[in-house]
Formats: C-alpha cells, structure tokens, sequence
C-alpha cells in the first residue's frame, strides 16, 4: 500500500500494489457472483438485491489492508498503483495512466525518453 494522489477522488488515497489488488479483486468477483446469484435464484431486481452488504468484504478488507475506511466498493477497484504512471515533472502528481503523453493536473506535457 501506499499513498497516492486520486485525481477521481481529489485527495491522496491509499493506493494497493498487485498482491493486495489481487485480494480484493478476488472478493469483488465473488461478491458480483453471489448478488447474480442471489437475483436469478430469488427473482429480484438489482436495487433489492442489498448490493451494500454484498459488497462488504471487498470495503471490509480495503480496511485491514490500508487502514482507511471506504463506503464505495467501485472506487476501491481503481486505487490500484499500476493504474497510475510516474510522477508528473511539474506538479509531483501521477500521471492519469502509464502511457499518458500530459499531465491531467497541470496540463504539463509528458516528454518520452
């Protein structure tokens, strides 16, 4: 884990390397699983189907693994360090992706080497 500028959610977010993104994208697999079934097997529609409490180990294991609380399952799935490039050269924030030919907060352009 490490701290890292979220330039969706405007602040630093504790970011998760691969083995810890892994964990959760495991948990969030599972959890999309089980609502499917939990909906087909019950006949409900999706806003029935209680997608909070289904989706609580993914937020419940973010938790023990960064030590900060989320209350929204999908922002979990894009604070994962390799989603993010280098520091931009003007602003000190991540690039938006590792490919990224500008900086999406300053604008500053990415010269490749």
């Amino acid at each position: 884990m490490q701290m890292l500028w979220c330039w969706r959610c405007k602040c630093e977010m504790p970011m998760l390397d691969e083995d810890e993104f892994a964990k959760v994208a495991r948990l969030y697999n599972e959890s999309i699983r089980s609502t499917k079934e939990f909906r087909e097997r019950h006949g409900v529609p999706l806003k029935v189907a209680s997608i909070a409490e289904r989706f609580r180990p993914v937020r419940d294991k973010y938790e023990r693994l960064t030590g900060m609380k989320e209350s929204n399952q999908n922002a979990i799935m894009h604070h994962r360090l390799s989603l993010y490039g280098p520091p931009c050269k003007s602003c000190h924030r991540p690039l938006r992706t590792p490919k990224a030919k500008l900086c999406g907060s300053c604008m500053f352009p990415v010269k490749n080497s």
